[in-house]
């Protein structure tokens, strides 16, 4: 069998074979360089809800950025000129915001952004507001609660930014929602990246670049890693941790509690990773 890594982090596991038992090829695989990317490939999709899981942000808001009836085809204007200049703002206006962004493309072709942020909206007063949307042919509405003062000014930014002059894009081309349960986030993140339909570079878009990234710091780190073989994983986990191919799969969804349970027993990452190594911190 062949030896593997695993790294346990905040909800999941990661797993990376080695070359050889003991030899380390570069940080748990031999990575490569990155080139034009053509779409959201599942590698991408991956890694975007490994970080949205197990990275250091409490998600408490998420702001949804969408395009007037005339919008842009390349994605050198949108990323380096309307969401650069827009993140940065959004950083300088509000100190310590923290958060992942992804990008989508609606049925029409036009880009748009949604952010999952740690600003937590629910500590000023909140209003309840109606989006109205058209799809498949029919009125779909929702209603989200969020700052009045506060989307107004995001809106009135986002408007500036990318030279709308749509009134109507002004009064519906941003939405900054609370985020009610703390697993929501995840389950705006598992629901977005879960739709390629819009994924789907639309033709004659340009230069997509990135499809997600991040806002401000953002880290992603390991409660504990230990040595651990295919034989033990499958033993551990089953038929869940394996491929349909009866390989090892690289990430485990919600398996960390299956390999270390001791380390979740409590909610202080320190003690978490000193009980799963059996080292107590320093008082």
């Amino acid at each position: 069998m062949p030896v593997c890594g695993l790294s346990v982090f905040r909800r999941d596991c990661k797993v990376a074979k080695r070359m050889q038992p003991g030899i380390i090829v570069g940080k748990f695989g031999t990575g490569g360089r990155r080139g034009v990317i053509p779409g959201f490939s599942a590698k991408a999709r991956y890694r975007f809800l490994h970080v949205v899981k197990n990275c250091d942000v409490d998600f408490k808001s998420m702001l949804t950025l969408t395009y007037p009836a005339d919008f842009p085809s390349d994605g050198q204007t949108v990323k380096r000129k309307h969401w650069r200049v827009f993140s940065q703002w959004l950083t300088r206006r509000f100190p310590g915001i923290r958060g992942c962004w992804f990008l989508e493309f609606q049925k029409r072709g036009a880009p748009h952004f949604h952010v999952l942020l740690s600003f937590d909206l629910s500590a000023y007063p909140i209003l309840e507001r109606r989006r109205t949307r058209q799809k498949g042919g029919e009125k779909w509405s929702k209603i989200y609660r969020t700052v009045d003062l506060l989307e107004r000014e995001v809106a009135q930014r986002w408007y500036e930014i990318v030279n709308s002059g749509d009134i109507k894009h002004l009064r519906a081309g941003v939405a900054w929602e609370v985020i009610e349960e703390s697993e929501g986030a995840l389950r705006y993140a598992a629901c977005h990246a879960s739709k390629p339909h819009q994924k789907k570079v639309p033709e004659g878009y340009l230069n997509v670049g990135k499809f997600w990234g991040y806002v401000g710091d953002v880290k992603v780190e390991e409660v504990a890693r230990v040595e651990m073989n295919a034989e033990t994983i499958f033993e551990r986990l089953g038929c869940d941790g394996m491929s349909r191919k009866g390989r090892v799969k690289k990430y485990l969804w919600d398996a960390a509690e299956k390999f270390s349970p001791e380390v979740f027993a409590d909610r202080d990452r320190r003690l978490k990773q000193a009980d799963f190594l059996g080292v107590l911190p320093e008082s």
